[in-house]
């Protein structure tokens, strides 16, 4: 909600900022002051202030003064406050996430090994008044020992899922943990929460005891029998472990009625009291990107442990942790390297208290980022109508690492290309197939390379750019993400395949983007006048464009190719495809020094120059006269 309010002269104050809630590491806003015209003058030499967070000076837009806002820990609202010069403007801002509950049931509460093989797992997002929100992303589920399969949503805020007991035939717990991220799917903040499920065993206990005496055992107690021991002493008795329960009391009463008691260790192996849910679990190698991991425990039991030592680390990036989070929970924040590697991160967590099977080993890729350069590379800078040319496209990242799996589309006014290959990670090649007809002068070939594309929405963007506006969509990594919804007003658009989307020319005034299916990801954009400023001021999506200029000359018969390297010039004839053409004759001349003695080999002939200075070389196609010239430097 803003409030403003004008002074006695014409002019106005305003504070621009998001009008949905705002994430807890911070957020951009401007104040804008107009004068009596309604057009933007200097906002500076006013004093602004802020409760529930700090300020930083955010980047220079005259006329605008930005800021950064930084919530404080743990707090729920903002309120932002400017005046001078007999004006005031205050704005308040509500933190996200919204104080949701996880609330997980398994159906039925209590399954039992050897008897059940699944359960029915429901995952509710309730607000605090017990109403579904319907707000986050799918839950991201872990469960310590079993599995959770075919996550399904059924209801606002509501996910089913099943959960498969383990195969183990001992008794354990049994800790699923769910988080919903916000606001999408690759953010650290959300609600979480978790279950503790005991699972009993059901199984036939053996063991020796009186012969033909009737026996009975007590397991938490729990009484199972009695049965009959057989002649030679042995029996098997039905029964139901609970976790934790290590020991049986047994109870034989023989043909007299004569009563012995024995106990018996059930010789249980230690379980696994620990579970660890990551998100995100992909994240960019650029220093500053963030997951989160939060653990639930469980003693033998199935009861929470407040005070447990658990340990967590990583190879690669940094661990801050743990902190106890609501519900009993230990909570880590992992900050990735600055340098991607094709192996994935990973992050143990251990409980050492608890034995060497409470531990959780939870795989981080750290992804590379998007094409941010390109280099266009053709085999001469004149080409022949009616010929095809390699047309030969590197492609890089911001770090300059060759980047694979990137989208490169080459374009030209004459000719068709044929889609471009990856011959090897970061280059693509193709064939530039020229018409026969049309004039001789000059064209030029464009290439945009952008991606690759990415699949989990993490942010939007919305910038201006020679009076259109744009919006695209990334994952955390900045790989565009195609097909995706957005809303615009009370219209609908969609993502092209390079992440973005034009939503139309700048005009004065608040533009609201929301994605179609995460409305925690959203931006609101401030056109503050005719022309401009835009505020938040963006830049495009990361992609790379590059153009070379080249002529177009005649057909041809032939091509003569010459490579110089060094002394060595190698000659070979072309048709007008690129096909190398095997016993064409060649005359061979010198501007000055000797030339060696020709070498042919697949169709390409090479020999030496030796001479002090330059050499002038030509190569002619005895049958067609096409000559080709270079210069080399011995």
């Amino acid at each position: 909600m803003l409030l403003v309010a004008s002074a006695a002269a014409a002019d106005t104050l305003d504070i621009l900022g998001p009008s949905s809630p705002v994430p807890p590491d911070g957020f951009p806003i401007a104040l804008v002051r107009r004068d009596g015209t309604g057009a933007p003058v200097s906002a500076r030499g006013l004093s602004v202030s802020a409760s529930g967070a700090g300020l930083r000076p955010g980047p220079e837009q005259e006329p605008l003064r930005t800021f950064v806002v930084v919530p404080e820990p743990g707090a729920r609202e903002v309120r932002v406050t400017a005046e001078g010069a007999g004006l005031r403007a205050e704005a308040r801002y509500v933190l996200g996430p919204p104080a949701t509950q996880v609330s997980l049931t398994v159906d039925p509460p209590a399954p039992v090994k050897g008897r059940d093989k699944e359960a029915r797992l429901t995952v509710r997002m309730l607000q605090p008044d017990g109403t579904p929100d319907d707000t986050g992303a799918p839950p991201v589920l872990r469960a310590n020992v079993g599995r959770v399969e075919e996550l399904e949503r059924t209801g606002p805020g509501t996910w089913r899922a099943r959960y498969v007991l383990p195969d183990t035939r001992y008794p354990e717990v049994a800790i699923l943990v769910a988080l919903s991220a916000w606001p999408h799917p690759q953010s650290i903040y959300g609600a979480y929460g978790k279950v503790l499920v005991p699972l009993a065993a059901s199984v036939e206990l053996p063991g020796r005891s009186e012969p033909n005496a009737d026996l009975s055992a007590t397991i938490a107690g729990t009484s199972f029998g009695p049965v009959k021991v057989a002649p030679d002493g042995r029996f098997r008795l039905p029964v139901v472990v609970p976790p934790g329960h290590n020991v049986a009391q047994l109870r034989a009463v023989d043909a007299a009625g004569n009563m012995r008691r024995s106990r018996m260790d059930l010789a249980l192996p230690p379980t696994d009291g620990l579970a660890c849910v990551l998100n995100p679990q992909r994240l960019p190698a650029d220093g500053m990107s963030r997951a989160r991991m939060l653990c639930a425990t469980s003693d033998a039991y199935g009861r929470p442990v407040q005070d447990a030592r658990v340990k967590a680390s990583v190879r690669r990036g940094a661990l801050s942790g743990p902190t106890r989070a609501a519900g009993g929970l230990l909570e880590w924040i992992y900050t990735a390297p600055s340098t991607p590697s094709a192996e994935p991160e990973r992050l143990v967590a251990t409980w050492p208290e608890r034995g060497t099977s409470s531990r959780e080993e939870i795989p981080l890729w750290l992804a590379q980022g998007p094409v941010a350069s390109a280099v266009l590379s053709l085999p001469e800078t004149v080409v022949h109508l009616g010929s095809t040319v390699a047309v030969t496209v590197t492609a890089r990242d911001a770090s300059g690492q060759p980047r694979a799996g990137a989208v490169v589309v080459p374009r030209s006014s004459v000719g068709t290309f044929s889609p471009p290959r990856e011959e090897a990670p970061g280059v693509f090649g193709g064939a530039w197939t020229l018409p026969t007809g049309g004039a001789p002068g000059e064209t030029v070939v464009a290439v945009h390379a952008y991606g690759p594309p990415g699949s989990e929405p993490a942010r939007l963007r919305v910038w201006a750019e020679g009076g259109v506006l744009s919006a695209g969509v990334t994952d955390l990594a900045g790989l565009p993400v195609p097909g995706q919804p957005l809303r615009v007003g009370g219209e609908e658009r969609v993502t092209g395949e390079d992440g973005t989307v034009v939503l139309g020319p700048v005009r004065p005034g608040r533009v609201e983007v929301v994605h179609g299916l995460w409305p925690g990801l959203r931006e609101t954009v401030h056109v503050v006048a005719e022309g401009g400023p835009v505020f938040p001021l963006e830049g495009p999506l990361t992609d790379a464009r590059v153009e070379q200029t080249v002529r177009l000359a005649p057909p041809v018969p032939v091509n003569v190719r010459l490579k110089v390297e060094g002394p060595r010039v190698t000659f070979w004839m072309e048709d007008a495809s690129g096909r190398v053409l095997r016993g064409r004759e060649a005359h061979v001349s010198l501007s000055a020094g000797q030339r060696g003695a020709i070498e042919v080999k697949d169709g390409r002939g090479s020999f030496r120059v030796t001479h002090e200075g330059p050499v002038s070389v030509s190569v002619a196609d005895v049958a067609t006269g096409v000559t080709a010239l270079a210069e080399v430097r011995p």
